[in-house]
């Protein structure tokens, strides 16, 4: 699939010599000793926290990027490959709160949690786990890490991510995550859990989130190095201008963990929007959040790093029209983009406040079709049909054709929600709209998940890992 370029590569250009330059002579507050000291002996000018970068340095951390790598599942067919040129889909992530059709909206315990990575899990189009599909308010929150990796791994084989909340805390969703796969030795060159380290925008960092990003470096598994940026308010109004500021934090934190680490493999992970000015919010579902998703995507493969971008994003309160419409363009921008792991794929609603169990079904149709459409079309003498369009001939029938029955399986997309029934049989089956459609839907695969696959001897040793803290 063609990717949409937004900018010129003049302009793209610009954009990547004004990030250096802000990284140069602004330079970015990083109060963590240990990134300091390590970044100062590579040759950053380090000033009280404020860490300055050569371009040099910048330039060595892009090429020491990986740009393709593999991410593994407990289950080895769940494997995902990340690379510059396929998509992978994860699920939600932060949201404090939670809400369904039948139980309304409500703070997020360990059983939402738990019911979210199930239907995730089931969900065939969700490659990889977030970390906190739903913040579990109800365990405390010292122990919520370790819990959320262990209870994502106990219900499901997909990738997983871990915390971000300082170097002990990464560290140990870690060495929780390799058990099942022999200890930590056994993943530093076969990663099996990816964090997300974030920005204090406008260009800064905080100690816990420098303290992740050395914790994963050093263990060698993948890291989305994030800034979510809002225009008017922590970055300037212009789209370029934020853009610049943005990328001059994320490629920061690359350096840093480059220099920690040569080759950790890295997703450039950006996520930038507007501002409403009215109200001095931020929204993620504006047209500028894809704007900036399609400059995030370019800026991306001029460096040939694996790109994050923003998912199925909405400023709705609710699973309604507007959730749909605004979830479809952003992830209809991500694909657009080039996109390679797209965070929140699923479920978002109320500015990344809230995930919806109805719409964890609706966007898992909306990555469907897009899937269809990133894969394209494929042109041979096959698929040009000549022989069977002579043998139909004029106002015959495609419909029993050999070539028709040996074709439509693979060159169709199968809706797992979408109704293209008859009006008639519609209404025969109870009339139900999308959103009642998508309420059973999850209520049905979480009454056949059945049971967890995690071997009882690997979760014996992860519980007494877990009973250390």
């Amino acid at each position: 699939m063609q990717r949409y370029q937004l900018i010129s590569q003049s302009e793209l250009e610009q954009i990547h010599e004004n990030s250096l330059r802000i990284m140069a002579e602004v330079g970015i507050v990083m109060p963590d000793d240990y990134s300091k000291e390590l970044l100062k002996k590579h040759g950053a000018t380090v000033d009280g926290d404020i860490v300055r970068f050569p371009r040099t340095l910048v330039e060595e951390a892009i090429r020491n990027s990986p740009s393709s790598y593999t991410i593994y599942g407990r289950d080895g067919s769940k494997n995902v490959e990340i690379n510059c040129e396929r998509t992978a889909y994860a699920g939600p992530y932060g949201s404090p709160f939670v809400t369904d059709l039948d139980r309304g909206r409500r703070s997020g315990t360990m059983s939402d949690f738990i019911e979210i990575v199930k239907i995730c899990d089931k969900l065939a189009n969700i490659d990889i786990q977030s970390h906190i599909s739903c913040e579990p308010t109800d365990i405390p929150v010292e122990k919520r890490p370790l819990a959320m990796v262990f209870e994502t791994m106990k219900y499901s084989g997909k990738p997983l991510m871990g915390s971000v909340y300082g170097y002990e805390n990464a560290k140990r969703c870690i060495e929780l995550a390799s058990i099942p796969f022999g200890g930590p030795e056994a993943i530093r060159n076969k990663p099996v859990i990816a964090s997300i380290p974030c920005t204090l925008t406008p260009l800064s960092y905080d100690n816990r989130q420098l303290e992740a990003i050395r914790a994963y470096a050093e263990m060698g598994q993948p890291q989305l190095v994030n800034s979510l940026s809002i225009a008017g308010m922590t970055t300037p109004a212009t789209l370029a201008g934020l853009v610049s500021v943005q990328n001059a934090e994320v490629l920061a934190g690359i350096v840093l963990a480059q220099c920690i680490n040569p080759g950790t493999p890295i997703v450039y992970s950006a996520s930038g929007s507007c501002g409403d000015m009215s109200a001095c919010l931020l929204t993620i579902g504006a047209p500028e959040d894809a704007v900036v998703s399609l400059l995030n995507g370019q800026l991306a493969k001029y460096y040939q790093i694996p790109c994050r971008i923003s998912g199925a994003l909405s400023d709705s309160k609710m699973m309604d029209s507007q959730a749909a419409y605004e979830s479809a363009i952003t992830l209809m921008m991500a694909q657009m983009a080039g996109g390679n792991f797209i965070l929140h794929a699923a479920g978002i609603i109320e500015t990344y406040n809230c995930t919806s169990y109805e719409k964890l079904i609706v966007d898992n149709e909306i990555i469907g079709n897009l899937k269809r459409i990133d894969q394209g079309v494929t042109v041979d003498e096959d698929t040009l049909a000549f022989d069977v369009i002579q043998d139909v001939g004029h106002q015959g029938t495609y419909l029993v054709e050999d070539h028709t029955l040996e074709h439509f399986r693979e060159e169709f997309y199968r809706p797992t929600l979408s109704d293209r029934r008859a009006y008639t049989q519609w209404v025969a089956s109870g009339s139900q709209s999308a959103e009642q459609r998508a309420n059973a839907k999850w209520k049905e695969i979480l009454a056949d998940y059945g049971e967890p696959t995690l071997p009882a001897d690997v979760e014996r040793e992860m519980r007494r890992y877990m009973e250390k803290f």
